[in-house]
């Protein structure tokens, strides 16, 4: 296999369906079949759906949501499983000599990716701890939010009379899970890093990459020799369609949990993202 593959890795809602649409408007090739919008991404998500389907129903057959909303780790890949993984690559290197990929459940099977694409390269995009989690659950809102309103009856009235009361019960209840989760990617983030060499991975923050993308993308085409072209991130990135980021920190009853994510957030701050 000697296409050059890019890996983009991150939680889910942290800015990877953006930073993967910066990489293809530069002229990566992310796929022949890509997830579409929904509520939360209205401009697409940009997902490879042969590596989400796969994904998907590698969680379900271990009785895990197909949505990756996990916080333990995963039983190892049985060797026809890690065999499907290798045509899906197989299949794409064939016909691509440059070819990368996005989806947040990656980041549940970084080990496994490791070792089926020695070579890949990786952009590990990362967002704080309280703006995902926040993210996430206006994100859930929305989406019953949408549910309740095409009802009849009652239970559309209760909801739109208590909107405000329903999203801080919301909150109330997911936020500890929520955050459980990102700690939980962003461990399998760093353990990867770990075992990776210097030169072969990078941190984005995409909430800064409107201000250095040019740096960004000169790593990209210089030194990792990718034939892009650049194209301006600026002009993607709309901070509108950001939702309001509310404070998590009350909801989260164990604070131990906080003092975790905090020290993870330190971690890629001083250790990669003030190197780049």
């Amino acid at each position: 296999m000697n296409s050059k593959v890019l890996v983009i890795v991150g939680m889910h809602r942290s800015g990877t369906s953006v930073v993967t649409q910066w990489l293809h408007r530069c002229g990566l090739f992310i796929g022949d079949k890509l997830e579409g919008p929904n509520i939360g991404n209205v401009e697409g998500h940009f997902e490879d759906v042969d590596f989400l389907k796969m994904h998907q129903k590698l969680l379900l057959k271990r009785n895990f949501p197909s949505t990756g909303f996990i916080y333990k780790p995963l039983p190892r890949l049985s060797g026809e499983e890690k065999e499907e993984l290798q045509t899906i690559i197989e299949t794409k290197s064939r016909q691509n000599e440059e070819w990368g990929w996005k989806e947040p459940r990656t980041c549940l099977f970084l080990d496994e990716y490791s070792r089926l694409i020695p070579s890949a390269f990786y952009v590990m995009v990362v967002r704080d701890f309280n703006s995902t989690v926040s993210s996430l659950i206006t994100r859930e809102y929305k989406i019953n939010d949408r549910r309740f309103r095409s009802r009849k009856g009652l239970s559309r009235i209760k909801w739109i009379l208590f909107k405000r009361k329903n999203l801080e019960k919301m909150f109330q209840k997911e936020a500890e899970r929520f955050l459980k989760i990102w700690i939980h990617y962003y461990e399998q983030i760093l353990a990867c890093t770990r075992a990776l060499p210097d030169g072969r991975f990078m941190f984005v923050d995409y909430s800064r990459l409107f201000r250095n993308d040019e740096d960004y993308f000169l790593r990209l085409k210089k030194e990792w020799q990718f034939s892009l072209d650049y194209f301006p991130f600026i002009t993607l990135y709309k901070e509108e369609l950001l939702s309001e980021v509310k404070d998590i920190s009350k909801y989260v009853k164990d604070k131990d949990l906080l003092v975790k994510a905090r020290m993870i957030e330190k971690d890629i701050l001083l250790n990669y993202l003030e190197r780049a």
